[in-house]
């Protein structure tokens, strides 16, 4: 009875340890506010094929970070000079401050809502995540580092899911490359060194993920579907 006791506990201890393991990989997005919900899926294809150049054995993506906005905020523009925040998720891949800096936003009524997803531990794959808008937030901007890499990111920007005074069943776009202009690195591996004084964030099409004047390919397809 004692041998078949402690299994149980045993048993009990690991099903608890897998669980909290499991909840640090899940979104850690705060409360919903009650707004329209949209699930997110960002279908990322960074792959070998299409971008051969120096691609590193390691690639992945850092944590989605985002939030629902009015149709005239935004993250970051191009020209723009970036955040504390936005440097440090594209070189780093951290969420912090950026966290903090939307919920200013947020404060200022300027936003609804703030969102973190995921991470994705290679090249291709897909990062989910749950995100509110409402009429008066229907936009929605996400970012991701790409990773390795000295500043550069995948970003959706400004994505007004309504239309016509209704919220859309379903919207797909192309994630874009840019460059957050705080790092001069020119290679996924290049040490870091920062750029003094710093950039406007530019949209990224140099190699080694494009030719100068596009990308080799799609990087990255995001789907916005109505729940």
């Amino acid at each position: 009875m004692k041998i078949k006791r402690l299994s149980i506990n045993v048993l009990s201890l690991v099903t608890l340890l897998f669980f909290s393991c499991s909840k640090e990989k899940n979104e850690e997005t705060p409360v919903f506010k009650g707004g329209t919900e949209y699930m997110v899926t960002f279908n990322i294809d960074w792959n070998s094929m299409d971008f051969p150049t120096n691609y590193p054995s390691n690639a992945h993506f850092s944590k989605l970070i985002g939030w629902s906005h009015d149709s005239t905020q935004n993250l970051f523009e191009v020209g723009d000079i970036a955040s504390a925040g936005l440097k440090n998720m594209a070189e780093t891949g951290a969420t912090s401050p950026l966290d903090a800096e939307f919920v200013e936003l947020i404060n200022e009524g300027k936003g609804f809502n703030y969102f973190i997803g995921g991470n994705l531990s290679k090249g291709t794959g897909e990062i989910i995540l749950k995100v509110e808008v409402t009429k008066e937030y229907p936009s929605v901007t996400l970012a991701t580092m790409i990773a390795p890499s000295p500043d550069w990111f995948i970003a959706v920007k400004n994505i007004n899911l309504l239309e016509n005074n209704s919220f859309v069943n379903q919207k797909i776009v192309d994630a874009q490359v840019y460059d957050a202009g705080t790092d001069n690195g020119e290679t996924y591996t290049s040490p870091n060194e920062i750029t003094s004084p710093q950039k406007q964030i530019t949209l990224f099409f140099d190699s080694p993920l494009g030719n100068g004047l596009k990308l080799n390919a799609t990087i990255a397809t995001v789907t916005f579907t109505k729940l």
